[in-house]
């Protein structure tokens, strides 16, 4: 059976019997059908029967289009799509390159410019053959760009975006904390201010972001860094009255810049931490003398891999996991501690190995010193990482403080002739007290202790649970009057101390005793029976309601969240929320800038060494902010 017929020719022609002519219906005419095409049917139409081959075009276009649109909602597999004939149009079309304002080009455009700053790339990157070969053949109609397009493009396009939602997220706090530090650059001629800041919403969602890393050229005393936080705090429009307070390193000169701008600052709660220990460890020369001896094993693993192989091989032998020694930086906090600790998980393996080697061996006095101080660290360890968790308040640091006090108290009540680090313990001791007596005469702590609905009045007397009580009717007496409370703020006292420490990380997952015991003593007693005041409708007897009724509400789990209690308490105690949200707004510890400074130092790389320090500046200001912001900006 011959197949249909299809063509609009076949209106004006018919078939003769053995299909290899046709015959015209208008004029009668019989012309071959060489090839048995239509190609000679369409000729005669055209040149005998104009007005027909007329209606014929016009005919097949229509059904030409009626074919198209009825392919456009067909669904092609992947083997019919790659077999489909592209029109002129299209193939030319496939071949264009998007345009600037094309979406797709922005879009990778925007990915580009992400990812150098996310991965510390220098702006050339872009201009490499293996980036431009990947570009051309996973988009091979994106318009490649050089190194001037994306150093624009970063430092203005994404880094205004990104500061027009950081403008966006500073309009929703009333009051903000910052914690600041100031970085040097060996590779680089200038150095950097940052400023990162702390806030709580009227929801209480919890924000921090980097507010500035300012590029610092001039000398770094004490007036010169304090006209620096000005111009800083201006630039996004916040008045010196909406910092709470600033959160510094123990540097001179960041501490009398805090005087100089007239702004309530705290030392690092983790810094003081790591001082004392350091102090304390110092004290005992036989502590110092094992620390030396296992430094120097560390270093000797640590520079061979022969060595590392074979401690390996014993271990296998052992039944035991492969597990490197840890070395001890004095930048690296709490890196005394994970030393002792791996030392001690390794000591089989790492006896047999010293056994066989010229290395000094490691007395038993001496495992017993190491086992004692860390037992001895591992409480300060565990406050360590408390305190440098994003999510930890400022009101964690008297219960804190205090647990490690009662841990320090409970360590000194053993018999003398069985503890061997005793004079070490004592000095840390003596240096806690010294360095945190003031703890609780500083209202930045105390109240926010207080508002702490995991706390309340637990760490404090009844005469200082009252002083607490007053001041908080002082701060919303000044906020009512538009007071300026920059001067009436009770100040911290300065450590006379320096430290330049960079905080450390732990690589295994430990039990949270330290937590457990704070635990421990809030549900050890009851709360204070009721109390009742009298209404007279006043704005400070509002006030006194509120703190007598959040005073009566059962403490919080130690381990829910604070801030997603008051977010639910925040209507039926208003005027109280406001003031926990001013206080409960700064971190324990400058932990923040000194992550900041850690990634500083990658930026500066042999292939990046001449970057300005501004553009530097804004890279940080974009890898840290963006992520913040799930990069919808």
């Amino acid at each position: 059976m011959a197949p249909p017929m299809q063509s609009e020719i076949w209106t004006y022609f018919k078939l003769d019997d053995d299909r290899n002519k046709a015959q015209c219906i208008i004029c009668n005419k019989t012309y071959s059908r060489k090839g048995r095409t239509t190609s000679s049917l369409k000729n005669h139409l055209k040149s005998m029967h104009p007005e027909q081959f007329s209606l014929f075009e016009s005919s097949s276009n229509e059904k030409q289009m009626q074919k198209m649109k009825a392919d456009a909602h067909k669904i092609l597999t992947p083997l019919q799509e790659a077999k489909k004939q592209l029109s002129i149009e299209e193939a030319v079309q496939k071949e264009k390159k998007w345009g600037t304002n094309n979406s797709n080009s922005k879009k990778i455009d925007k990915l580009i410019g992400e990812m150098i700053a996310l991965q510390n790339l220098p702006f050339n990157f872009v201009e490499g053959l293996g980036f431009r070969r990947l570009i051309q053949e996973l988009s091979p109609r994106y318009n490649l760009r050089g190194r001037n397009f994306f150093t624009d493009f970063v430092c203005t396009g994404l880094y205004g975006k990104v500061a027009n939602k950081v403008k966006e997220l500073i309009e929703k706090f009333d009051y903000m904390a910052f914690t600041s530090n100031i970085c040097s650059d060996p590779s680089s001629n200038a150095s950097l201010l940052s400023l990162t800041c702390h806030g709580i919403a009227e929801n209480f969602d919890r924000s921090l972001f980097i507010l500035k890393c300012e590029t610092f050229d001039d000398r770094h005393i004490g007036d010169i860094v304090a006209e620096k936080f000005d111009t800083m705090l201006t630039e996004w429009s916040i008045s010196k009255e909406q910092v709470h307070c600033i959160i510094r390193d123990e540097g001179s000169n960041m501490k009398r810049a805090m005087r100089s701008a007239v702004f309530n600052d705290l030392d690092c709660a983790v810094h003081k931490i790591q001082l004392a220990i350091r102090s304390g460890l110092q004290s005992q020369e036989n502590v110092t003398v094992v620390k030396q001896k296992c430094k120097k094993i560390s270093t000797h693993f640590n520079h061979s891999t022969i060595a590392q192989k074979q401690l390996q091989k014993i271990q296998d032998r052992l039944n035991q996991p492969h597990l490197r020694v840890f070395q001890d930086c004095v930048t690296r906090w709490n890196s005394t501690f994970y030393m002792f600790e791996r030392f001690l998980k390794v000591k089989d393996a790492l006896s047999l190995y010293i056994n066989d080697s010229e290395i000094d061996p490691i007395l038993p006095e001496e495992w017993k010193i190491i086992e004692c101080c860390v037992e001895l660290l591992k409480p300060f360890e565990e406050a360590t990482r408390e305190l440098s968790n994003s999510h930890t308040l400022i009101s964690s640091v008297i219960p804190i403080i205090k647990m490690l006090g009662k841990k320090l108290d409970d360590y000194l009540t053993r018999p003398q002739d069985s503890d061997p680090i005793r004079v070490a313990v004592t000095t840390l001791k003596t240096e806690v007290s010294a360095k945190f007596s003031l703890l609780e005469e500083n209202n930045l702590y105390v109240i926010a202790t207080y508002l702490d609905p995991r706390y309340k009045h637990k760490f404090f007397t009844r005469v200082t649970e009252e002083k607490i009580t007053d001041d908080i009717l002082k701060i919303r007496t000044n906020i009512e009057n538009d007071v300026s409370k920059a001067a009436k703020k009770i100040r911290m006292g300065d450590s006379l101390v320096k430290d330049t420490e960079q905080p450390g990380t732990s690589g295994t997952a430990r039990k949270p005793s330290l937590k457990r015991d704070l635990a421990m003593m809030l549900d050890s007693s009851s709360e204070d029976e009721s109390q009742e005041i009298s209404e007279n409708g006043s704005p400070d007897a509002v006030l006194k309601k509120e703190l007598l009724s959040y005073r009566n509400k059962a403490r919080l789990n130690i381990n829910e969240n604070p801030l997603k209690w008051w977010s639910v308490n925040r209507t039926e105690l208003k005027i109280l929320s406001g003031i926990a949200r001013r206080f409960l707004s700064p971190p324990p510890a400058s932990v923040p800038s000194e992550q900041l400074f850690s990634s500083a130092g990658l930026i500066y790389e042999p292939l990046r060494n001449r970057l300005e320090p501004e553009k530097a500046a804004i890279l940080l200001f974009i890898k840290y902010n963006s992520t913040i912001f799930k990069f919808s900006y």
